[in-house]
C-alpha cells in the first residue's frame, strides 16, 4: 500500500552569473541542443528529465550523468551546464545562491508518501500512522 502525503517539485536550474552558455539562455527561442545538461544516471529523476526533454522536443547535449541530486546542483553552480533537481535539494544546497531556476514548462513532481505491506495495516502502530497520513492528504 502507498499513501501520498505530499509532492516534491523539480526545477530546471542554470548557473547564476556569466558562463559559456548564458547568451543561449537569454535568447527568445532557446536552442536547448546547444546547452550542456547535467542529468541523473538513473531512477525516477532521470525518467522525469527524459519526459521533460520529450515534452520540450529537446535532444539533450548531455555533459555529465551523476548519481546524486546534490552533485547536479554543485555542477550547475560551477557552470558546467543546466540541470534538473528537486526543489528541496536546491533549497538545502550550500551553493543555492549560485544557481537560478529557469521559467520553463513544469516537470511532474515526485510523490512523497509512506508505504507498507497490506498485511501490516492491521498492526496498531502502522494503522495509527496510516490514519494520520490519510488525514494529511
Amino acid at each position: 500500500e502507498f499513501e501520498k502525503i505530499s509532492e516534491i517539485p523539480l526545477s530546471v536550474i542554470a548557473p547564476s552569473g556569466i558562463n559559456s552558455f548564458t547568451h543561449l539562455l537569454q535568447e527568445e527561442s532557446i536552442n536547448w541542443s546547444q546547452i550542456p545538461f547535467i542529468v541523473p544516471e538513473a531512477g525516477t529523476a532521470r525518467e522525469r528529465a527524459n519526459s521533460w526533454f520529450k515534452k520540450m522536443k529537446i535532444k539533450p547535449n548531455i555533459y555529465a550523468q551523476v548519481s546524486g541530486h546534490e552533485a547536479i546542483v554543485s555542477m550547475v553552480a560551477l557552470g558546467c551546464g543546466v540541470g534538473i533537481a528537486p526543489d528541496v535539494v536546491i533549497d538545502s544546497s550550500p551553493v543555492k545562491e549560485r544557481v537560478e531556476r529557469l521559467k520553463v514548462a513544469s516537470i511532474r513532481p515526485f510523490e512523497l508518501g509512506i508505504c507498507c505491506k497490506r498485511s501490516q495495516l492491521e498492526n496498531p502502530l502502522i494503522k495509527a500512522l496510516w490514519e494520520v497520513a490519510e488525514e494529511k492528504h
